[in-house]
């Protein structure tokens, strides 16, 4: 009992802060099948898919975690610095996994979010700009008890930043891993946190995060 009532403190702790055919004019035989190609798209650099198209799905992470929230982000629920660079839309999922036995509560977290970018040759700049609030506002939680570390992690997407941040009063020695990447006029973060983490799996959930944005 008193190893349960553990576990449910520790979970509350680690969810809730969180891509010219040429035909040849000589005769072809019945048999033959003359290939089709679709029509190529340009591309460009804006993504064609809703955000909730975008999101992780369950078979996307690691064997035991189940759905804990899947939403759109409300426009009145981002920064005003946010809205003011042409916030226009988001998703959030986020996943958990708890073992009692081996007493592990883990949640993965992922937050996109879709810019309003009115001329295409504008996409590196104002998602660099995007890119570089939401790296400051994260760095900015840090103080003389939380400790922010960047990683080396993989480029995913245009830019990337992955950071470790551990918090010295936590009693339950939560260890969080934060990645920012952004991609088109999407940026995304996607955190894992608890009490069992894998910055391998951090990196293989990333990339599939980031070949989901079209």
């Amino acid at each position: 009992m008193r190893i349960a009532v553990l576990l449910a403190l520790v979970l509350c702790a680690v969810v809730v802060t969180a891509g010219c055919f040429l035909l040849d004019e000589r005769k072809v035989p019945a048999a033959a099948t003359i290939p089709v190609t679709s029509p190529q798209i340009a591309d460009t650099g804006m993504s064609v898919l809703d955000p909730a198209e975008m999101a992780l799905q369950l078979t996307d992470l690691p064997s035991a975690y189940i759905i804990r929230e899947r939403a759109d982000i409300a426009y009145r629920d981002v920064s005003p610095l946010a809205q003011e660079q042409g916030w226009k839309k988001g998703y959030l999922a986020s996943f958990y996994r708890m073992n009692a036995e081996k007493y592990d509560v883990t949640a993965i977290s992922q937050r996109i979010g879709v810019y309003n970018v009115a001329d295409t040759h504008l996409i590196d700049r104002t998602m660099g700009t995007v890119f570089d609030s939401a790296e400051s506002d994260l760095l900015a939680t840090a103080n003389a008890s939380v400790t922010i570390t960047e990683l080396p992690f993989p480029k995913t997407g245009d830019r990337t930043a992955a950071y470790r941040i551990l918090d010295a009063n936590d009693p339950y020695g939560i260890i969080r891993y934060v990645v920012l990447f952004t991609r088109k006029d999407v940026i995304e973060s996607i955190e894992m946190r608890g009490t069992t983490t894998d910055y391998e799996n951090l990196k293989a959930i990333a990339a599939e995060a980031a070949g989901k944005i079209r």
